[in-house]
């Protein structure tokens, strides 16, 4: 195959925030071989997803652990068919991501979205459309950007998959989730995703990749995947960023 032109957004995208000068974690000079545009330190103080992981949503397991699923995936049943990430989210991808969501830096999804063909294409899965979760319209014009839909657009332009982004709707603006227990988050999603008419021709049918920035439960993956089946995809795989770690519940 060949190099594929580039587009006059990424021209322009690249002369304004040069992908090979700063290091998009620490900020501090690096050069256009650092991959990832990542200096040596952060890179290494990421916790990429190489080993072991859970056989249904993805999660990284230690080589100790003698499940095949994490112990989430063992407390509850999942509505998509399987699960993949990148890195655990711990205290350097936080920063990465909190930057990314709320400070503007939209930018940073070009090599995000390279993170994720990476990790998908490592994979034996064949899809036929990607869909980003959608966030509110109302949190979408306060942040100037849905951060799913930017990373599935780098992704799609890198592996050749098509992207759908219109078509899907978040229709209540919930609360952020991540101080919520796992039931709350089940109720507060419940209904808060829609697909159109549009998005039913989109996916009917089609196995579909939905791609989100952060796993932790599954209730929105769960939320979303149900809409999608209902709506007439033929199966749902989920592609996160990142995810949370394998923790053991209280009690057990």
């Amino acid at each position: 195959m060949g190099t594929k032109p580039r587009k006059l957004t990424d021209i322009f995208e690249e002369a304004l925030f040069p992908s090979g000068l700063y290091c998009i974690c620490c900020g501090s000079l690096i050069d256009e071989s650092r991959t990832y545009a990542l200096c040596d330190k952060c890179i290494k103080q990421f916790h990429w997803i190489t080993g072991r992981t859970c056989d249904k949503c993805g999660k990284a397991l230690p080589d100790t652990y003698r499940g095949e699923l994490c112990y989430d995936c063992m407390a509850g049943q999942h509505i998509f068919k399987k699960g993949y990430s990148c890195l655990t989210y711990g205290l350097h991808e936080r920063e990465l991501l909190m930057g990314y969501k709320y400070s503007g830096k939209g930018y940073l999804a070009k090599k995000l979205g390279e993170m994720l063909y990476d990790r998908i294409s490592c994979e034996d899965l064949d899809v036929d459309i990607i869909v980003p979760v959608p966030i509110h319209k109302k949190r979408e014009r306060q942040r100037g950007y849905n951060q799913a839909e930017l990373m599935a657009k780098r992704l799609a332009d890198l592996w050749g998959v098509p992207v759908a982004d219109r078509g899907f709707l978040r229709t209540r603006q919930t609360p952020l989730l991540r101080s919520l227990g796992p039931e709350d988050r089940q109720s507060y999603l419940e209904g808060a995703f829609a697909v159109t008419a549009a998005g039913q021709r989109a996916i009917g049918g089609k196995r579909v990749l939905v791609v989100d920035d952060i796993y932790t439960t599954g209730a929105t993956a769960d939320a979303f995947s149900k809409e999608l089946l209902k709506a007439g995809a033929g199966e749902v795989y989920l592609l996160t960023l990142a995810s949370g770690g394998n923790r053991r519940p209280k009690g057990l």
